[in-house]
């Protein structure tokens, strides 16, 4: 058992800070706050009208995806946008490409990463904030390029 929490916990959403459109009334960032609050595997939200974002901090050993989250802001009426994304993943090569893997989404590294961020990166555990671009609603398919802000320790 204590090898299959140690697993889990490694690839896994820390914290999500969703932009989301749509939102004009108190009402609006309450419903949707409730809404949110119903998925498992989520520690704390805080949706702020004033930010036009919803602050989600996630539980250890949870298995939420970004697509499950944005999903549930789209149910709600709203569009989810860009995120700002703390993770821990598996960081690999595949070609020419940093891909990082989370919970089985894949979140591939775009040009726009730093240089010296992309000349740091070694295959293996990795925990990081990244940026996530907007994708079409009827895109949401698990893969998603990033930006990576900054790589934590872990």
């Amino acid at each position: 058992m204590t090898i299959f929490s140690l697993s889990s916990a490694m690839a896994q959403l820390i914290k999500v800070d969703q932009e989301v459109f749509g939102m004009d009334c108190a009402p609006c960032a309450y419903g949707l706050e409730r809404g949110l609050k119903k998925m498992d595997g989520l520690e704390s939200v805080k949706v702020s009208l004033n930010d036009g974002k919803a602050y989600l901090k996630l539980a250890s050993d949870n298995d939420l995806t970004l697509q499950k989250i944005q999903e549930e802001v789209k149910s709600n009426g709203f569009s989810a946008r860009n995120a700002e994304v703390t993770l821990i993943g598996q960081l690999v090569k595949k070609e020419s490409e940093w891909q990082i893997n989370v919970n089985g989404e894949t979140f591939i590294v775009s040009p726009e990463t730093p240089s010296e961020i992309v000349k740091s990166l070694n295959t293996g555990e990795i925990k990081a904030t990244v940026f996530v671009k907007d994708k079409k609603a009827n895109h949401l398919n698990g893969t998603w390029d990033i930006r990576i802000i900054e790589v934590l320790k872990s």
